[in-house]
Formats: structure tokens, sequence, C-alpha cells
């Protein structure tokens, strides 16, 4: 059971606004969390380190709004959409799932 005031473990404090999307990679090593509260509002974690990667994504990914976003079941996909009604697809190379 969790105490009365649980404490977080670790805090991704990247994001300066609410939390809108949580997902983790299949095989638990990657993290994205995203805002739809703020334009371009995604970072991904590696999450043994916690460590947000800071080369992607960039100032030129088309990102906009993030409305939702999902990794590929083997993990070597992930997919973006936004509020342009656009679907972006990223290839997600070194963080394949074992299974695949």
């Amino acid at each position: 059971s969790f105490p009365p005031s649980p404490k977080p473990a670790r805090r991704v404090m990247n994001l300066t606004t609410r939390i809108s999307q949580v997902a983790f990679h299949p095989s638990s090593q990657l993290a994205f969390v995203a805002s739809h509260a703020k334009k371009e509002a995604l970072r991904l974690v590696h999450v043994p380190s916690f460590t947000v990667f800071s080369n992607w994504p960039t100032s030129n990914t088309p990102l906009h709004y993030v409305s939702s976003a999902s990794f590929s079941s083997d993990g070597r996909m992930l997919a973006i959409g936004n509020d342009k009604g656009k679907a972006l697809l990223y290839r997600i190379k070194h963080f394949w799932s074992s299974s695949a």
C-alpha cells in the first residue's frame, strides 16, 4: 500500500505545463511525456537514467500541439497526432523491443 503522502521517485521537469500524454516504450527503456497546452511540448526520456533527450524533438520538428502519441507494439515506431490533423510517424532505431 502507499504511504499517506507518497513522494515521487523521480521527476521530469522539462515541460512547464500540465502533462496530457505519457507512454512507455515496450522495452520500458524509453518514455514520452507531452502537453497539449503548449506548442512543441513533447519530451523523450531514457527511463533507467531519467535523462531527457536534448537532441529530439528539435526546433524543426513539426509537432505543433500534440493531441495523442503512442509507440508501436514492437517499439520500432512512435506515432504522434497533432492539432493540425496530422499523424507523424517516427522510426525509433535504438530502442527496439527485445521481442521484435
